[in-house]
């Protein structure tokens, strides 16, 4: 069968994605990936056709954009570089790709709505892919935006919250995305960013039931099926450590003291470079060798030199996570995803977004602190993070519980469940008719 996968985002969103296209490509499926160039070497190199949208020229820009680090204008940047201004080319992207390609069933990342406009009038099956359970908006669990009150307050002020939500999306992104639709010649639709999270023929949860289960109130003909990991951006020389972080891996084995690990993700890190610094100071303030990811082009702070510091500027998470005594991350879905499947306790610390639901999740199953970012600007910055590494690598809880998660999530394949619900579907259009497809 043909599969036609299309998504938007950093290669946090993008990654999932080619997990699940690499699984199909394994079974023999013919799959394609609709995306920006820059992911171009990572799409094919698991086998599947590319097939670009946009230019990558875009796609840098909005990722070295500072605001995109910075709490109060983040989600107007990923609003209009995302949504608003995405929506036309997507559209045209996905009706050349359906004449072209002839898929028969598409893939698609909720934010990519332009997707499911196109395929649903040629009657093309369309499944929805979702990253984050903070998406699904149950009425049953808090929106957790930047809040430190208590879980019983925020479960209290769901309903305000999603209301008021509701009626600032309807501005920001109703308004221009019934423009572009009005423009091409599609009716009008409200709420659509709610709408779009739980639309298609199938909805899956992207994420591990041990994270998140499956509850009574998901949205229709949903179901979670597991993370879906792949984290091999440079390909086959991500099938192993770089030679000098091994060593340094190595030595601190030998000397039983784990290290513990820093990364920013690929979005983050451009723009929080004072963070290293911190963190170089409370890994020797908590007693711990420290692994910096500094990102592509980037350099480590002048105080990481010394034995004690390895400065990279990537590494495979699936590789370096279950060998360090914790993870700090930003809380990002795939940093997230690695860092509970390792069996390593973490420090979230969560700058914008779905970050802070991610990282209070984290918190409430007892394999993180949560550290949000403004705390690593006070006087006490250092002190602070000293305190979390200390209490995930030596306190009581953490490091037992993280091993239990990450015990459990071995028995999940994310990819090949869904997989496993895309070869359903794609059935409707290539042997049809099928009773699965009625609706």
């Amino acid at each position: 069968m043909r599969i036609l996968l299309a998504t938007l985002g950093s290669a946090g969103d993008t990654h999932p994605y080619v997990a699940i296209g690499e699984e199909l490509v394994r079974r023999g499926h013919a799959v394609a990936m609709l995306a920006n160039p820059h992911f171009e070497g990572r799409i094919r190199s698991v086998g599947m056709d590319f097939l670009p949208l946009g230019e990558e020229a875009d796609f840098l820009s909005v990722l070295h954009d500072p605001r995109l680090a910075r709490q109060g204008e983040s989600p107007y940047l990923v609003i209009e570089a995302l949504f608003n201004k995405s929506i036309e080319p997507s559209y045209r992207a996905m009706q050349e790709a359906i004449a072209t390609w002839k898929p028969d069933a598409v893939v698609r990342h909720h934010i990519m709505f332009a997707a499911r406009w196109a395929a649903e009038p040629h009657r093309i099956p369309v499944l929805t892919g979702v990253l984050t359970p903070s998406m699904w908006f149950h009425p049953d669990e808090p929106m957790v935006l930047r809040s430190f009150l208590p879980f019983w307050v925020m479960r209290r002020l769901g309903p305000l919250v999603r209301g008021a939500s509701r009626m600032a999306l309807r501005w920001f992104i109703d308004r221009p995305a019934n423009q572009a639709r009005r423009a091409m010649g599609l009716a009008s639709e409200r709420d659509v960013f709610f709408t779009e999270t739980a639309a298609g023929l199938r909805v899956l949860g992207l994420w591990s039931r041990y994270f998140r289960p499956s509850m009574p109130g998901d949205p229709p003909s949903s179901d979670v099926v597991g993370y879906c990991f792949f984290d091999r951006a440079r390909g086959d020389a991500d099938k192993a450590l770089d030679p000098s972080l091994e060593r340094f891996l190595r030595g601190c084995e030998d000397r039983n003291n784990l290290p513990v690990a820093f990364t920013l993700g690929t979005t983050i890190v451009h723009h929080a470079r004072d963070f290293f610094a911190t963190a170089v100071r409370a890994a020797r303030e908590a007693g711990r060798p420290a692994i910096l990811l500094v990102g592509k082009g980037e350099k480590g702070p002048p105080i990481a030199e010394g034995s004690d510091v390895c400065v990279c500027e990537y590494a495979p998470h699936s590789l370096l996570m279950p060998r360090v005594a914790a993870s700090i991350h930003h809380a990002g879905a795939g940093s997230s995803a690695q860092a509970l499947r390792s069996g390593r306790p973490s420090v979230a610390i969560p700058f914008v977004n779905d970050e802070f639901d991610i990282a209070f999740r984290l918190e409430r199953l007892g394999v993180a602190v949560n550290l949000p970012a403004p705390k690593l600007r006070s006087r006490r910055a250092v002190g602070n993070l000293a305190e979390a590494l200390h209490q995930v690598t030596s306190g009581p809880g953490f490091p037992e519980r993280a091993r239990e998660i990450g015990e459990r999530m071995k028995s999940e394949y994310g990819a090949g469940r869904a997989a496993d619900e895309v070869e359903k579907f794609a059935v409707c259009s290539a042997r049809p008719p099928n009773p699965l497809c009625e609706n």
